[in-house]
């Protein structure tokens, strides 16, 4: 068995009744806590704040107010509202790796809310007339930043387990042969698809448009998080040999490694980005027979689909798919330095 995030041991043949305690306690209790605890702090500050508090602002200020029943309660509503969203992917599925990143996502956008919340809320403590608080920036900065983590955090936290690998194909499995002694690097680069590339350029000019008019710092931090993730993510190489299969950004980074000695077999299979994964980057399937397969996806066509001991699926659209492929099933079967059988 390997460890997985946060030292949790995999479990072999499903989540067990320990782990999926564990995994409903990650799903529900960060948004819930959360929110408690925003609420009590919210309420506890109520002498000290103007009626109506400031909900609501444009460039001119402030141009929206509620009473403080409203910002009282908001945080434990947004608290529980992301509690049951944890609870129903728990029950919804076991795909580990969709576990893993829906409760993480639902965990950051609850916890970002909450923040703002309560921060836009303390900056109006012993202020009498809400409309002279100007427009937060660094609170909804904060906010953001406190989820990012938070989020990174529980999907981090989330117990490991094995599943079963699947009994049928859903792609071809080729296999090469080569000699025992044989030394190989297989290898290939792939970048963004045009398509991609129109839709992340339009985002860009729109996030650009949007903090020129606007001013905003906070939306020129976002527009500078944007262009990072879009060159971090503009393109991948993808190399195979005896070792194992790395695929790494053009700068080094994301990067993942899966070693020889976790593989089952590979597959390659037919990708539709926008279908089958929702759009393009570093992604995972929601639905169908890719289910849970997360990856970098950065075109449609082909793809390299590894398939681990564990049941877990690895993915990447990647040109002559099929000679990695069989490369992998010839070393997984016949044995590798990292896995002599």
């Amino acid at each position: 068995m390997t460890d997985g995030p946060g030292g949790h041991p995999a479990t072999p043949g499903g989540p067990t009744g320990r782990t999926r305690a564990a995994v409903l306690l990650l799903a529900t209790a960060p948004s819930l806590v959360a929110g408690i605890v925003g609420t009590l702090l919210v309420a506890s500050w109520r002498p000290e704040l103007p009626n109506p508090v400031a909900t609501h602002w444009s460039t001119d200020g402030a141009d929206g107010f509620s009473g403080h029943a409203f910002v009282i309660a908001a945080p434990i509503v947004v608290g529980v509202i992301g509690a049951m969203l944890g609870c129903f992917v728990f029950a919804a599925t076991r795909e580990r790796n969709l576990v893993q990143s829906v409760t993480g996502l639902i965990a950051g956008v609850s916890i970002s809310i909450i923040g703002v919340v309560v921060l836009t809320t303390a900056d109006q403590r012993g202020v009498t007339d809400a409309s002279a608080v100007p427009t937060p920036q660094w609170q909804i900065l904060c906010a953001l930043g406190l989820g990012i983590v938070c989020g990174i955090g529980v999907a981090a936290a989330t117990p490991r387990w094995s599943q079963a690998v699947a009994d049928r194909d859903i792609g071809e499995r080729p296999e090469l042969f080569l000699n025992s002694a044989e030394r190989f690097v297989w290898t290939r680069a792939v970048s963004m698809s045009a398509t991609a590339s129109v839709i992340l350029s339009a985002a860009l000019v729109v996030l650009a448009t949007v903090s020129f008019v606007l001013g905003s710092w906070i939306v020129v931090a976002i527009l500078a998080v944007v262009v990072i993730l879009t060159a971090l993510l503009w393109g991948v190489r993808v190399t195979v040999n005896r070792s194992g299969v790395t695929t790494r950004g053009l700068f080094g980074w994301p990067r993942t490694t899966v070693p020889i000695a976790d593989i089952d077999h590979a597959e390659v299979v037919p990708v539709r980005a926008m279908r089958d994964f929702g759009g393009y980057g570093y992604r995972i399937a929601a639905h169908g027979d890719l289910k849970g397969a997360k990856g970098f996806v950065l075109r449609s066509g082909s793809a390299l689909l590894v398939v681990r001991r564990d049941g877990r699926r690895d993915i990447v659209v990647v040109d002559d798919a099929a000679t990695a492929a069989g490369l992998i099933n010839h070393v997984a079967r016949h044995g590798g330095p990292a896995a002599p059988r």
